[in-house]
């Protein structure tokens, strides 16, 4: 998503139906009154248009509670204002609203809290108030339910959020500074292959087994929020589209982003989580749902031979029965099609079901690619980047958990027999120091 200014985004499901904000017809908004001024704070970090930055933070929404003049509902302490936009002036870079107004003067020692979020609210998820006040001690219960990361990597985007308190008699002049923190974990996946006999074309990415549907509940005793995470786990990939480039791994000594080029920004967004890694050996079709990820490849020998997806194989007839997927490239490289079909007369289709045709560009020809596998298994923090680095000097992988033909290989079992290795380097998104560790990956990978 190379995009200057963030707008409204689809890609991870947050936003209310509310435009402005939601409000009653109350006289605290009336003309003369005081506006709040919001300050703001990110992490510094290096990165491209989908994290949110300081400098591409253009608006935001916010909510806030007045517990010194508390006015219940259903026992519940009512809003002060509700899911309002804020949004930043360019002349002082402050962010403000016409429906963000402190409380009339006799109470501008009363001290507001915020709870500030990007992006706003949208699809499922809903905005769920269940906080209380009990001898003027509030016990805030406020939290974004029904929050859903998208299934295509491409419309993934950053998820930030705040809290803070302050007064009319404290912060009318300089605003309420909200410190935000990224509370998606952010996850890269790398190639290389260090050797000289085959090379590697990579069409797509799929990362298998990560939560998909959560609760985010700000806890401001806490500071920084925490996740309740739902019982739903769904793949995330990205299949190269139209005018995407394939990455071609060859005598690589050091990683290749493998996760596209022209439309999004070479990484995922996803729930923070301890993941338990796809039981390959016991759990061949991956039925709990392990992680792993998945890489869509074409293996060339020398000779300029394709290895995999097989054309033919010691492993019988059956085994050229793997799930594949067809691209249409150009002789640059490019993806024309995305995702093709081939049906058994030859022809290739748009869709699984094989209802529309599709008909080869003069001059371009079609390329076969293939799932490969591997597991991983982590724990993904909020607020921290993952980099992935498969080597495939020696290897290729596994069968991906899909694979169930009636004879030749199974899900699980290696596509060549030679182990596949993998790092992964963990750092926070602000700048500062590098980690990174090796994963073990058995032996008959």
């Amino acid at each position: 998503m190379n995009i200057v200014k963030l707008t409204y985004i689809t890609g991870i499901a947050l936003l209310l139906a509310s435009c402005a904000g939601e409000r009653d017809d109350d006289p605290i908004f009336s003309k003369g009154n005081k506006p709040i001024l919001f300050n703001t704070s990110l992490p510094a970090v290096t990165s491209r248009a989908q994290v949110v930055t300081k400098e591409n933070l253009d608006y935001f929404h916010v909510t806030s509670f007045n517990p010194s003049d508390p006015k219940l509902e259903d026992g519940h302490l009512e809003e002060f204002f509700r899911n309002v936009l804020v949004e930043k002036d360019d002349d002082t870079d402050q962010y403000k609203s016409d429906y963000c107004i402190w409380p009339s003067s006799d109470q501008e020692a009363n001290v507001l809290t915020f709870f500030a979020y990007y992006p706003a609210v949208n699809g499922d998820a809903k905005l769920d108030n269940s906080s209380t006040v009990s001898g003027g001690i509030p016990d805030f219960n406020y939290k974004i339910t029904n929050f859903s990361v998208a299934q295509n990597i491409a419309e993934q985007t950053d998820f930030i959020t705040a809290w803070a308190t302050g007064s009319m008699k404290d912060n009318l002049l300089d605003g309420i500074n909200l410190e935000f923190k990224h509370q998606l974990s952010r996850v890269e996946v790398k190639a290389k292959n260090t050797g000289n006999s085959y090379k590697i074309e990579i069409a797509g990415i799929l990362i298998g087994g990560t939560y998909s549907e959560a609760t985010f509940d700000f806890k401001p005793k806490v500071g920084a929020g925490d996740w309740i995470l739902g019982d739903v786990k769904k793949n995330v990939q990205y299949i190269y589209s139209a005018g995407d480039k394939i990455v071609t791994i060859e005598n690589t000594l050091s990683g290749v982003s493998i996760m596209g080029c022209t439309q999004y920004d070479n990484y995922a967004m996803l729930l923070p989580s301890e993941y338990t890694g796809w039981n390959y050996e016991n759990d061949k079709t991956n039925l709990n749902q392990g992680l792993y990820l998945g890489v869509l490849l074409r293996v060339v020998d020398t000779k300029g031979k394709q290895q995999y997806p097989y054309t033919d194989t010691y492993q019988g007839p059956d085994a050229l029965d793997i799930p594949k997927v067809y691209l249409a490239v150009d002789g640059g490289n490019t993806v024309m099609s995305g995702q093709l079909y081939k049906g058994e007369d030859g022809t290739y289709f748009t869709d699984s079901d094989m209802t529309t045709a599709y008909t080869l560009p003069q001059g371009s020809t079609v390329r076969e690619f293939g799932w490969s596998a591997i597991p991983i298994s982590g724990d993904w923090k909020p607020g921290y980047f993952y980099t992935y680095t498969l080597d495939y000097t020696y290897g290729i992988g596994l069968h991906a958990p899909d694979v169930k033909p009636s004879k030749g290989p199974n899900a699980g079992d290696p596509i060549f027999s030679d182990k596949v290795g993998l790092t992964v380097s963990v750092k926070g998104w602000q700048n500062g120091s590098v980690s990174s560790s090796s994963i073990n990956v058995p032996e008959s990978i």
